[in-house]
């Protein structure tokens, strides 16, 4: 069974394969494109220009989205600068520590290498041991690193929102400029188009499908009847009424019977008279 099924998929692929190849599916897109042209052709110019208007609210919907987007990340950049800003504090902080104590260890191992024992780091108002001192100055640098890596990272962070936020501000830009141009096309449009049926209303012959077009359409069409009608009767009276039936004698219609010819008279018949 899964054979034949798999023999049917493949002969139909080759034959719509093959259907593609010939005229017959070049008809077929011939008149699939004819059937879309006629139904664009036959939507009406103000219920395309109501699509236009339609979609020119829409794209105020993209401006929108557009505008949502570069708000937001202009609201993160501004975190992002006043993050910079508390990280470069902190790291003047610590740079100035870090100096401190690494001074504070120098002046102890110095004193070590001298040979004095039991010698300590100050840091601050604490007297630590100078390996403890060195741990410490160790962790302040790992600090310090730290803090210059984080204000790397956000300095690189704020500056690749910056690059998006300029294509978005041109973005924004360009498709307000752009709407400015299209309302004042469709405007342009829908006024051409108002003065085109200004003009089918004051033509005698109108191309358009609009009630005033039917009435003018069908004013036309009465009058030609009428036209027609009254050339009809105008021919019939130029002939002149017909010439009346001569009138027949008796002896003319008589005349089968008898045999005169038409014109002569025919003698009156005699009557023998009685024997006295």
């Amino acid at each position: 069974m899964l054979k034949k099924l798999i023999l049917v998929a493949v002969v139909g692929g080759l034959a719509v394969a093959a259907f593609k190849g010939t005229r017959w599916a070049s008809y077929v897109r011939s008149e699939i494109r004819s059937m879309k042209e006629a139904a664009e052709d036959s939507v009406p110019p103000e219920k395309e220009i109501a699509r236009l208007r339609g979609e020119m609210k829409m794209l105020d919907e993209d401006t929108l989205k557009v505008v949502k987007q570069l708000a937001r990340l202009q609201s993160d950049q501004a975190d992002l600068v006043k993050r910079e800003k508390t990280l470069d504090e902190k790291k003047t902080t610590a740079s100035e520590l870090l100096r401190a104590r690494e001074t504070a260890v120098r002046a102890a191992e110095e004193k070590a290498k001298t040979g004095e024992t039991s010698v300590t780091v100050s840091f601050g108002d604490q007297r630590l041991s100078l390996a403890v001192g060195k741990a410490r100055l160790k962790e302040t640098v790992r600090d310090y690193t730290d803090l210059d890596k984080e204000i790397g990272r956000t300095r690189a962070k704020i500056d690749s929102q910056q690059r998006i936020i300029d294509k978005l501000e041109k973005q924004r830009l360009e498709m307000t400029r752009l709407k400015t141009d299209l309302d004042q096309t469709i405007d342009s449009l829908e006024e051409e188009y108002q003065a085109i049926k200004l003009q089918q209303m004051e033509c005698k012959y109108q191309t358009d499908d609009t009630r005033l077009a039917q009435i003018k359409e069908s004013i036309a069409k009465l009058s030609k009847r009428f036209d027609v009608d009254r050339r009809t009767l105008n021919m019939l009276q130029e002939t002149g009424t017909p010439p009346a039936g001569k009138v027949e004698s008796v002896d003319e219609i008589m005349a089968p019977v008898t045999g005169a010819k038409a014109g002569t008279t025919t003698p009156t018949p005699t009557v023998p008279k009685s024997a006295d």
